[in-house]
């Protein structure tokens, strides 16, 4: 009995197979030509796409770090006697370096005013046999150099800050090995040599931006010290103050005489020769899978609809 059930579901499979195919056999014209059309519209997107570039560098923390924030970590207590508060270290300046990168404070100080606006809000495409920027022309014209783009509240003619650092942390890239200190920074986009130049002008800015607050504060407590040296007559002070002195004087030393303060170039970015998007081989299987699939649903439902108005008929 079970055994005849199963050859009864075999044939109506065989059959339900049949129908379909049957029914793809008959609308074979119609899903041949959606099919078709959908892989001219694929190929033709993926044509229209511009190339995207990314240029890479890796990064490793100086050595110095380590050394300095245990010996500070030594004397906070020593500091906090004499009333001085010292950086806390819990955080390496490498994870701060990273966190610093991708803040809007750093994108807006120190970042905008090394690049041109229209590099980051306006490109069209890249012409590489001339190396040169086509900016959309409805946003930016180049020969008057003037923004011209027609935008409402709370968008201005001229992309504010705020706005242009949504587009920048889209294209930026930075992640620190999970195992290993090093760090990997990287900026996509149409141009391969702005792409190298803006990650070098990441690495740059992170380094003398943070050089120089340390430097900074570093001046700014032995000034302190020096007055607090000055102003009282207590030995036990003095001799606190002195060390503080020494440990501030260190860092002001490491801060003035090393350019890579944070990050050693490992390996420096370059301009890339091969895009890394868009994979347009990609694309276009895709587009052409699923315009056979949208062809196979219509000709179904053509086919249904063809039955349906049979039915109605009779």
């Amino acid at each position: 009995m079970d055994e005849n059930l199963n050859n009864i579901n075999q044939y109506e499979d065989a059959i339900d197979i049949k129908n379909i195919l049957s029914i793809i056999w008959k609308k074979k014209n119609i899903v041949i030509a959606i099919t078709f059309v959908s892989a001219i519209l694929s190929v033709a997107y993926s044509l229209s796409l511009p190339n995207i570039y990314k240029s890479n560098a890796l990064l490793l923390p100086e050595a110095q770090e380590d050394s300095l924030s245990s010996k500070i970590g030594t004397l906070s207590p020593i500091a906090s006697f004499a009333g001085i508060t010292l950086p806390n270290n819990q955080v390496s300046k490498s994870k701060e370096a990273i966190e610093r990168i991708k803040s809007f404070e750093f994108f807006s100080n120190f970042f905008l005013p090394n690049i041109k606006l229209e590099n980051l809000m306006a490109v069209d495409k890249w012409l590489p046999l001339k190396n040169q920027i086509v900016y959309k022309k409805s946003l930016f014209d180049a020969e008057k150099n003037a923004w011209v783009r027609n935008v409402q509240y709370p968008y201005t003619k001229i992309p504010s800050d705020q706005e242009a650092y949504e587009v920048f942390k889209k294209i930026l890239f930075v992640n620190e090995g999970a195992k290993t200190q090093f760090v990997n920074i990287s900026i996509e986009h149409f141009s391969p040599y702005i792409s190298q130049k803006w990650v070098q002008i990441i690495i740059e800015e992170i380094n003398e931006s943070m050089r120089e607050e340390d430097k900074n504060n570093a001046k700014n407590s032995i000034d302190y010290l020096n007055s607090l040296t000055n102003s009282n007559n207590i030995q036990s002070i003095n001799e606190v103050s002195f060390l503080l002195l020494e440990q501030q004087m260190q860092i002001l030393m490491l801060a003035s005489s090393n350019d890579n303060y944070i990050y050693k170039v490992i390996d420096p970015p370059i301009v890339p020769e091969i895009k890394i998007k868009p994979n347009r081989a990609i694309i276009c299987i895709i587009g052409t899978f699923l315009g056979g699939i949208f062809s196979l649903f219509i000709a179904f439902l053509i086919h249904f609809r063809q039955e349906y108005n049979l039915l109605r008929k009779k």
